[in-house]
């Protein structure tokens, strides 16, 4: 007698993962990998905690490496998914599955070619720097106008096959997003994930620091620009409950903008400022 051949994964997804054990549990439980329709790839790389071990109690693939870095982290996990749509998320965050997999849905049905949830930034525990700065920051048209990446994307096998290998760049979300242009890249209405961001102005600035200069090694690779558009100012302008934060926002803008300018004129690599003041250890 012939056994049943498993059913097709209608997704895949792929775990990048440092040192995530305080927060692996939750993403996957989240995402109820246990539905089994989802092929999920954990790319353990150069952890020294548990993360791998986690991983597995959850009955998903895991990869390990002892290289550093998310670029190769991704690469790995490509390698070993085999499903579209493929989906990217960052261990830290928090996103449901049933969200996860309607953004897959409207990528099959097309004509998008990236999607993602709406963001949602969880500041609760956050220092009131920190509020404010994310307060203007997700006001803005590059966080409201279809945004794809701050931890989570998803791409059609078309979308995929725009580029090879991730570049060995501070910011996959800065390279994934300016492959496609509006009309390619929708934030699926009525989804959302969730960022838990830093509690402290240091830790801010540290983040803040790493993605300037991904956004600025993009720009110095491909000779584009990086101001912000006219509409941000009208829209804070429109904004008056906001005008108290758009100082704090200014300063942590100006203070991360000169730290990455000076990295990347010194051609020094970025340190990867890792936040652990939002990672909060998950029960078992």
């Amino acid at each position: 007698m012939t056994s049943a051949s498993p059913p097709a994964f209608t997704g895949s997804v792929v775990i990048p993962a440092h040192d995530e054990g305080p927060v692996i549990d939750r993403c996957l439980r989240l995402l109820d990998v246990s539905r089994g329709d989802l092929e999920v790839v954990v790319v353990a790389n150069a952890c020294t905690d548990d993360t791998a071990e986690r991983a597995r109690a959850h009955g998903v693939v895991v990869v390990e490496t002892a290289t550093p870095g998310k670029a190769h982290a991704l690469d790995l996990g490509d390698e070993r998914a085999t499903a579209f749509p493929r989906a990217y998320v960052d261990a830290d965050v928090s996103l449901a599955g049933d969200d996860l997999r309607r953004v897959l849905d409207v990528l099959r049905a097309g004509p998008a070619q990236a999607a993602a949830p709406a963001l949602h930034v969880d500041t609760s525990r956050s220092s009131w720097p920190v509020r404010a700065y994310y307060a203007v920051w997700t006001a803005l048209p590059y966080v409201t106008d279809d945004l794809v990446g701050s931890g989570v994307y998803a791409l059609s096998r078309r979308g995929r096959e725009r580029f090879g290998r991730f570049p060995a760049a501070t910011g996959d979300d800065t390279f994934v997003r300016s492959l496609f242009r509006p009309g390619e890249r929708v934030s699926v209405p009525g989804t959302r994930f969730t960022v838990h961001p830093p509690r402290t102005l240091a830790a801010l600035l540290a983040i803040k620091t790493r993605a300037r200069f991904s956004v600025a090694e993009h720009a110095a690779a491909t000779g584009s620009g990086s101001a912000a558009p006219a509409s941000a100012g009208r829209r804070l302008l429109a904004r008056p409950d906001l005008w108290p934060a758009v100082p704090v926002y200014a300063a942590v803008g100006l203070v991360t903008r000169l730290r990455a300018r000076h990295r990347l004129a010194s051609g020094a690599d970025v340190a990867w400022d890792r936040d652990t003041t939002s990672r909060v250890p998950a029960a078992r």
